[in-house]
């Protein structure tokens, strides 16, 4: 392959071997990253393979060109515009207090054990390096930890908020110190700097103002859209660099001016694309830069990846339960930060290019960057199962502090007839249409937000879920006649079938599911009615059309055909 590729490059023109070197980047980046795809593997760990693969470590044929490392800076300046635009203010206003206490907590705990590792292990690192070294095991990923959460449907639990909140924190703090870092380190020096940010941000201010009737009318064209995009993009990165501050310091904000705007998602879906092409030249250009770990920096590499992976999941876990959240919110919340950060590489790219740091370092730093974030799926995914196996080790050291933070609950706990999992979309119908019987229910969610009104309303609930072994003790020892689920995920309808038959209840087991063949299963498991909404709805989609037409009544009829069916079980049958 190596031949192959130098013959082919061996006859290109100087003038088109940037063109080629970067076509041979995306081409093997893009097939990596599908073989990472079927694997369901995170992508950025596959762009930096590929480019370890065509780099020095491997056959050599791409250089870091001053092309290609300004490409990447583009690539660096779409990741935070990005960044800056999911950054939900709101979030942080609504469970601020508390994230940031905990991110502080975090970061300042895991800043003095890596210090305190790094002088034991005898490392010699200026104070300029020791700062980088720091803030890489401090930071972790937005990107990587907010899209496993979102594909586990978890973003408004607890735990997923209070993550979220803590990953702004981080990446706020982050911004603050690639502004600080980017300049002359002294105090005239930075003072200035945060000056001109301040500046900057009055600057950026103003120009949002007129983005609202600028993107209205740019609306109506698409082309027009992207140009629009695009112009605010590199628009703040001019003026941060005209103010001497980081081009990229620009393009965060540039997303944080627009992230509250009505076109926020039309903004995303247009320049979504540019931000892949330009971020997989970034991440495999990172991949070319690396060079093979010095011997004498291999136990820092251990000691890293240590630090990140084991010492900060267990400093949010005790600080999270300080904090008064329960043993498996707190694991939730250490689980899911136990990497490095995306923005980790990005000031890993400024330090080199500064000569802040040198390149056995860069490459040790980078090395534990992808390491961390391509492993953190596997604990994001099997973090139940994680907890389980850890939890008796939790009970003996952290039962005594209290959980008054998930006190969330209402109602005397008695017999009731039905248990509801699940209060959102069709379990709120199920609610509204036996709210007269309101006695007779126990609502159990994980979504707070869920739980407070209906605490206000009077109605018996609990904060929780079925795989809280609490939460099911108390609804077994309940010994309801039916139990609701409304969560559409055959697993955990799966597991907690067999949890409520193992335990011997006898209550009429009703669950959802997305697929005709899921609902075959959970059948065969026990369940007594499978609830199909997606399914009903698509097939009878027509029908209902044209009994609309007919008769609204109709309509009703059939969206009141799951109630009624509760209402056989618990009355006729």
């Amino acid at each position: 392959m190596a031949f192959i590729l130098s013959n082919l490059l061996s006859g290109v023109s100087p003038d088109l071997m940037i063109l080629f070197e970067i076509g041979i980047m995306i081409v093997l980046g893009g097939i990596i990253a599908f073989i990472f795809k079927v694997l369901k593997q995170p992508r950025i760990p596959a762009y930096v393979i590929a480019g370890i693969i065509l780099g020095p470590l491997a056959l050599g044929i791409v250089q870091s060109s001053n092309v290609i490392m300004a490409m990447s800076q583009i690539g660096v300046a779409f990741l935070l515009f990005f960044t800056g635009l999911e950054l939900d203010l709101r979030s942080l206003k609504r469970d601020g207090k508390i994230s940031s206490i905990i991110g502080i907590i975090e970061m300042l705990a895991i800043g003095i054990i890596t210090f305190v590792v790094l002088l034991f292990l005898a490392f010699k690192f200026n104070n300029l390096e020791l700062i980088y070294i720091v803030l890489i095991v401090a930071f972790s990923s937005t990107m990587v930890v907010i899209k496993m959460i979102a594909d586990k449907d978890e973003l408004n639990t607890l735990h997923g908020r209070l993550i979220i909140g803590i990953l702004i924190v981080q990446d706020i703090i982050a911004i603050i110190a690639l502004t600080v870092l980017t300049t002359q380190l002294s105090f005239n020096t930075i003072l200035y700097s945060l000056i001109k940010a301040a500046l900057f941000i009055v600057i950026g201010f103003l120009l949002t103002k007129i983005s609202k009737p600028v993107f209205r009318i740019s609306a109506r064209s698409n082309e027009l859209m992207l140009i629009i995009s695009l112009v605010f993009l590199f628009l703040f990165s001019m003026i941060a660099y005209s103010l001497g501050l980081s081009l990229v310091i620009g393009a965060f904000f540039a997303g944080v001016a627009l992230a509250n705007s009505d076109f926020k998602l039309d903004i995303k879906g247009r320049v979504h694309p540019l931000r892949d092409f330009f971020g997989a030249i970034l991440f495999v250009s990172l991949g070319v830069q690396l060079i093979w770990i010095p011997k004498q920096y291999w136990l820092l590499f251990i000691a890293l990846i240590v630090l990140i992976i084991v010492i900060k999941p267990l400093i949010l876990i005790f600080s999270t339960r300080l904090l008064g959240y329960s043993n498996r919110t707190s694991f939730f919340i250490g689980n899911s930060l136990g990497q490095s950060s995306e923005f980790s590489l990005v000031l890993l790219t400024q330090a080199l290019i500064l000569s802040h740091i040198s390149k056995d370092l860069f490459s040790v730093l980078v090395f534990v960057t992808i390491l961390t974030m391509s492993i953190t799926g596997y604990f994001i995914h099997y973090e139940e199962q994680l907890f389980k196996l850890f939890s008796h080790i939790f009970k003996k050291t952290l039962s005594k502090m209290p959980t008054k933070k998930e006190e969330l609950s209402y109602g005397k706990e008695m017999k009731k007839k039905i248990v509801l999992f699940g209060c959102h979309r069709m379990g709120g119908q199920i609610l509204r249409e036996f709210g007269k019987l309101k006695d007779d229910i126990l609502v159990v969610d994980f979504n707070p937000e869920i739980i407070r009104p209906l605490i206000h309303k009077k109605v018996p609930c609990i904060y929780g879920d079925y795989a809280n072994p609490e939460i099911m003790e108390r609804v077994i020892k309940m010994r309801p006649e039916m139990i609701i689920s409304t969560i559409p995920n055959i697993d955990d309808n799966l597991e907690l079938i067999q949890k409520l038959k193992e335990s011997g209840s006898k209550a009429i087991i009703i669950v959802a599911a997305e697929h005709i063949h899921e609902a075959l299963e959970l059948y065969k498991k026990g369940a007594d009615y499978v609830a199909l909404p997606r399914v009903m709805s698509g097939i009878h989609m027509i029908e209902l059309v044209s009994d609309l037409k007919k008769d609204r009544r109709e309509v009703k009829k059939r969206e009141m055909e799951l109630l009624n069916k509760i209402h056989y079980y618990l009355y006729k049958k």
